[in-house]
């Protein structure tokens, strides 16, 4: 069975049935999720069960989504969360 895929900043991510968008892209190498408000840090996923927001990803538009708590589907599109992602809003 073929794998399904979501883009990440424009890259494709490929992903098994019943997995998280965090960890489609931990087993794609991506460590780094978003930045730090005020330092600008990257931070990445830490607990995978929706309790530190580590994990906050841009997902089809909407900021601030807990990618761990979302299941990967065919053909979304994930950014990396920047500190200014509330101005990135489309």
């Amino acid at each position: 069975m073929p794998k399904s895929f979501f883009y990440f900043d424009e890259k494709k991510i490929y992903f098994e049935q019943d997995m998280s968008v965090a960890a489609a892209l931990l087993c794609a190498g991506v460590t780094d999720f978003r930045q730090t408000q005020v330092l600008h840090k990257p931070r990445g996923p830490f607990c995978m069960m929706g309790a530190c927001f580590d994990c906050l990803l841009v997902i089809d538009g909407m900021v601030n989504q807990q990618g761990c708590m979302r299941l990967a589907k065919e053909g979304i599109k994930v950014k990396r969360q920047t500190s200014n992602a509330l101005s990135e809003i489309n």
